[in-house]
Formats: C-alpha cells, structure tokens, sequence
C-alpha cells in the first residue's frame, strides 16, 4: 500500500460484499503456506472490528513485530485489490480489454506474434464496442509495431489499413480530451467563481468558454464525444444562470442514450448525471412538469437495474433521486410530505456518509433544515443547521457556510431566542467581513437581524413589511436570482407578515 494507510485496508475490507469476501478467502486460500495464512488470519480479524484498532489487531495475530504487520497489511491490500480484479473482469470491460492486451504482450514477448494479434484483434472489437477510443488506440499502435517488425503475411493493404485505422482514432481522442479538458475546466471555472453575478462577470464566463470551445461538427462526433460537449454547454448555461437552456443541453446528453440503449449498461452512472442535471436545470426553471417527469423515468430506471448496480451505481442513484425529491417538495411548497421522507433520505445518508463528498452532506444538511423550518418546525432545523456551521473545513464552500448563517437567525427568531440574536448577529457579521464576497441579499438579511433584534415587538411587523418591500426591489436585479436560490427568505417574511407558521413553495439551490 502507498498505502500502509490502515485507515484504507480497514475501508476496502469493509466495503466488501459477502460474495467479494467469499471469492478473496478462496483466492487466497490457494497456496497453504504460512505466509499466506497469516494474511488471511488479519483479513478475518479485520473483517470482524468495527473501528480500526492496532492494539488489538497485533493481539490477535499473536508474536509480530509493527514492521511485520506494516508488510503483512501491504501484501493484503494487493491481494484483495487482485481478487476484486478477477471477479470484476467480466462486469468492467475495459479490465477485460486490458487483461488481453497483457496477454498479447506476454504471447509477443514469448516469440508467438501470430497469436498476439489475434489476442489483440479480439480486444480490438471489444474496445470499439464500449466505445473505448484510448484502448483502441493503444491496440492499433501495438499491431503496427508487430507488422512492422515481422513477416505476417498481411500484406501492405493491412498496413495501409492500420495507419488510416490510427489516424481516425487519434482524430476522436484528440476530440474527446478537448472537450473533456473544458469540462474540467468549467467545473473549476464554477468552484472559484459561481454563478454570475454581474454582467461583466457574465462576458467574462461567455468569452472563457467561447474562446475554450473547439471548432467541431456536432454531427460527426461520436457518442460519447456527443456526451462530453453537452456537459460542456450544461456546465455554461449553468454557470450562467439560463437554466432553460441548462435544461436543453442536459436533456441532449440524456437522449444521447436513449438513442443507443447500450450506452446505458457501458456507464450507468453518466446517464443518472445526465437525468441529475434535467432534474436540476427543470427545478430552478420551475419547470414542475418536467421536474416530475422526469424524476419518473429515473426512477423507474433506478428500480429495473438497481440490482445490476456496483456500489458507485448505488450512491449516485440514491443522491439524484432524493435529491430531486427533496427539490419538488421544495416546488411544490409541501414540505408535510417532505419531511415524511427525511427518514429514509437520513438512513441512506448514514449508510454511504463516509463516500459522499463533504459539499454534498453540506447541502444535503441545509435542504434538510429548510424542509423543517418550512413545516413550521425550526427546533429540529437547528441541529442541521449547527453541522454545517461546526464544518472546521477552513474556506470550504463558503457560499454555503454563509447562507447558513443566515438560516440560523432566521430560525432563532421562530424560535423566539431574540436574547441570543444580539450575539449570533455578532458572529455572522463577522464571517461576513472575512468573506471573500457578499451579495444585496445577504447583507440586507443581516441589516435586518441587526435592526429587529433592538426593537419592540410592536414595531416588529412593520420592520418584516419594510424589509419585505425591499426583498421585491432586490428580487429585479437578474443577477440576485442566484442569492435566493441559497436562501429564499422572501417566502419567509411573507410568512411572517401573514402569520402563517409553514411556508409556501421555495427554491433552494441543488
């Protein structure tokens, strides 16, 4: 193990199937010397802790030394990873793909070139069937090596071929890591700088991807290069805030599967992505139909091949699908039923807690606390709430950070904590001053905690009408549309005005 990490091998241990535990005891049970009994004596006691303890471990594996047991958790971690790889042949094609270009090479190295290209003309086929432009190259340049350094009996026309073949291929890859390149790049585009929030910013995120974007021909790519470009589109308009066309582009990726059904299988978890943004691009568009729609279809996919999923397939299904149920409560404006199925969303967020990215438990955390502050419920909003806060995570999606604190004013104040407004208004005008940017919303959220906190409740309402009013007039600015997608507080003094204890339809973002 780079990797004498235990906290790695605990984790890979546990993240086995009973099937998967049961094929590496047979896998590693095939030479009985002492050796390898050792290693599976840790791989049972491993396999039988709850949490990682050295101490205890070298107890049970009786004399040997913490040099020994580094060796012995290193030769285990790569003989389980081996044991994953067999079984994992037949599901995952391109370790298929790989294995019989490994054979190929140890056929050509053994003087059998007749038979290594035969090998690796199987493998050939393979790669071109699952769409594999990088392993199909690397096949085609390992013929060509082999034609060019021995008598086949193939002929010029075969050689002629293989450098056409090569030519073609490169021209795809060559495609592929383009547009592959901008996605990233879009992604980190949007990690350092969101949304748009002012027209300069809007030329600004127009001229990065116009004068990023290949000159291609839409209609002579590939599948896959298909794919890629619409995520690319996907990520701008999202970027941009134009979630019609957002949706558009994402529904172009999704359809790209519908027209070749066996893409589907290739990669399970592209096709959810593409159906997580349709989800998302239709929920910030208010798009309720669409919204339900399709979260039918991937629910309906999620349920007819949840058995064929691997345990990626699994966290992903169940992070797009809650999430966009979460999404067209918040639509909908029935937060009742939505906190009905918080139960199950928490259940599953314990399950695969420790393999979902941190950003996404955040938000998870704060959709949670909207859902219950919505149902009139604010005393169990603040335990999600204080989760995001206590996050030590130092500058680690500080948009969220930041909205949250202002949540939790708002939720204080349900709860009548007025005495404890004066020092959390405090604390959040201090996170503020350290932010690296601050919104019209967020600082007259924060002037209005300032001033209600001070005064009578007499005056309260018409300080809620006031600030009402300039909610509306902060709403006309297109560029602050982004801040009430993090924190609809509109729909909340609206509440307030009216003396209503649960909200209407909000829009928190995904």
């Amino acid at each position: 193990m780079p990797i004498s990490n235990s906290a790695y091998l605990f984790g890979l241990i546990k993240s086995l199937t009973k099937a998967e535990k049961r094929n590496f005891r047979l896998y590693a049970k095939r030479n009985q010397d002492d050796d390898n009994m050792l290693f599976i004596q840790l791989f049972d006691a491993l396999d039988k802790m709850n949490s990682f303890d050295e101490g205890l471990l070298m107890k049970r594996l009786g004399d040997i030394s913490k040099g020994q047991l580094s060796n012995l958790k290193r030769h285990l971690y790569h003989q389980i990873l081996k044991s994953l790889r067999l079984i994992h042949t037949s599901r995952i094609k391109s370790i298929d793909i790989r294995e019989n270009i490994d054979y190929a090479h140890v056929l050509y190295a053994k003087g059998l070139y007749l038979q290594s290209l035969k090998i690796l003309q199987r493998a050939k086929m393979m790669a071109l069937k699952e769409e594999l432009d990088l392993l199909h190259l690397e096949i085609v340049e390992f013929q060509k090596v082999i034609e060019s350094r021995h008598i086949t009996h193939t002929g010029p026309i075969k050689n002629d071929a293989l450098t056409v073949e090569a030519g073609e291929v490169l021209a795809r890859v060559d495609v592929s890591i383009l547009l592959s390149n901008l996605r990233v790049r879009l992604h980190g585009y949007y990690i350092k700088n969101s949304h748009v929030k002012n027209e300069e910013e809007r030329r600004e995120a127009i001229s990065f991807f116009e004068s990023n974007l290949p000159d291609i021909d839409e209609k002579a790519l590939g599948y896959m290069e298909r794919i890629y470009l619409y995520q690319c589109y996907v990520w701008h308009y999202y970027i941009l805030l134009d979630f019609n066309m957002c949706y558009r582009y994402a529904m172009k990726w999704v359809s790209v599967f519908e027209d070749k059904p066996e893409l589907k299988l290739i990669d399970r978890d592209l096709y959810m992505r593409g159906f997580h943004y349709v989800l998302t691009a239709a929920f910030h568009a208010r798009d309720r139909e669409s919204l339900q729609k399709n979260l039918d279809l991937l629910q309906q996919f999620r349920k007819s091949n949840y058995a064929k999923f691997n345990e990626n397939s699994k966290i992903f299904s169940f992070l797009y699908v809650h999430w966009a149920r979460l999404n067209q409560h918040f639509l909908n404006g029935t937060y009742e039923e939505g906190v009905k199925i918080l139960p199950r969303t928490l259940r599953r967020i314990k399950r695969y807690e420790d393999r979902i990215a941190p950003h996404r438990l955040m938000v998870f955390n704060y959709k949670i606390a909207w859902m219950y502050l919505g149902n009139g419920e604010p005393g169990k909003a603040v335990t999600y709430i204080t989760r995001i806060i206590n996050d030590d995570a130092a500058g680690f999606r500080e948009d969220i950070q930041g909205y949250s604190r202002l949540l939790y004013l708002m939720v204080h104040y349900d709860l009548d904590n007025i005495e404890l407004l004066f020092y959390l208004v405090k604390r959040v005008d201090r996170f503020f001053k350290k932010a690296v940017s601050t919104n019209r919303l967020q600082k007259g959220t924060l002037s209005f905690f300032k001033k209600i906190r001070s005064i009578p409740i007499s005056d309260r309402m018409e300080c809620f009408i006031e600030f009402e009013r300039e909610l509306r007039e902060i709403q006309k600015d297109p560029y602050e549309q982004r801040a009430f997608m993090y924190l609809d507080i509109h729909s909340w003094v609206k509440a307030r005005i009216t003396r209503r204890k649960k909200l209407n339809g909000m829009v928190i973002l995904a």
